[in-house]
């Protein structure tokens, strides 16, 4: 069984900062790695993260070190891919260790975790809200598929490469989406999408197989619906997925895992 857990959105500041002048992000992550180094001896191994972008609130890189620190206690491999909040230079020397390729080109990344495939795809555009997967994006995205004939994979990005219904959202979404769609689609191996952005936990069953965004493990974006909706955000529990891939049936599940204040557990 490989497990990756999945976060999203931990727009991290620097010290005695706050996002949006409101959220302690470092508070927020902190709780999670609090709440994942005490669950990882009930859930078995876990193969490493995967975090979907915006790492960081302006991109800087007192905030990527800050990131890295705070994520220690977990000691576990760490898949990253950039947001529209994060600058490519500044996001591929804090990484340093990551796979990317020379300077000046996008940060796609082929991670192996377990028995799964991670391709992290770089769609950011600078100085934008937006995503787009580039020309060279797409075409290495091929290439390394060519090489993993029916082998699981998971396709790691920013934005979703579909409608949520947050109307301020899907007006900075993911431009080409339809070409990532079919040259996943194309893959005949078990897989699955995984993206963030949208500071919510929302799933799409697409032709080619699910799409799945993980929530923030800090501020939520408002589930307003409605044609105007206004762009705002919530303090409700952040949280986090739990990736599984069970090779012996070739099946993916996951779990969502909130982080914040409950009660429990209680014996049944």
């Amino acid at each position: 069984m490989t497990r990756i857990i999945q976060l999203s959105d931990i727009h991290m500041v620097e010290q005695r900062m706050l996002a949006y002048d409101v959220v302690d992000t470092a508070e927020y992550l902190a709780h999670a790695v609090s709440y994942i180094s005490d669950l990882l001896p009930k859930i078995g191994p876990v193969d490493g993260i995967v975090i979907t972008g915006d790492l960081t609130d302006h991109g800087r890189q007192a905030q990527y070190d800050r990131l890295k620190e705070l994520l220690l206690p977990i000691r576990l491999p760490l898949c990253v891919l950039p947001g529209n909040h994060d600058d490519r230079d500044v996001m591929r020397a804090a990484f340093s260790e990551q796979l990317w390729k020379p300077e000046n080109e996008m940060l796609n990344s082929h991670v192996q975790l377990g028995d799964v495939h991670v391709l992290a795809l770089d769609c950011l555009v600078s100085g934008k809200s937006h995503g787009l997967l580039t020309s060279e994006t797409l075409a290495w995205l091929e290439n390394e598929l060519a090489m993993l004939s029916g082998e699981p994979v998971i396709f790691a990005l920013h934005h979703p490469p579909f409608v949520t219904g947050i109307g301020h959202m899907d007006a900075q979404p993911l431009h080409n989406a339809e070409e990532l769609l079919q040259i996943v689609s194309n893959h005949r191996g078990p897989k699955m999408t995984i993206c963030g952005h949208i500071h919510r936990y929302m799933t799409s069953h697409q032709p080619c197989g699910p799409v799945m965004i993980g929530p923030s493990v800090a501020h939520a974006v408002c589930p307003d619906l409605t044609e105007d909706g206004a762009s705002q955000f919530t303090l409700e529990p952040g949280g986090f997925l739990l990736h599984s891939y069970d090779s012996a049936i070739k099946v993916f599940s996951s779990h969502y895992l909130p982080v914040g204040p409950h009660s429990g557990p209680f014996p049944f």
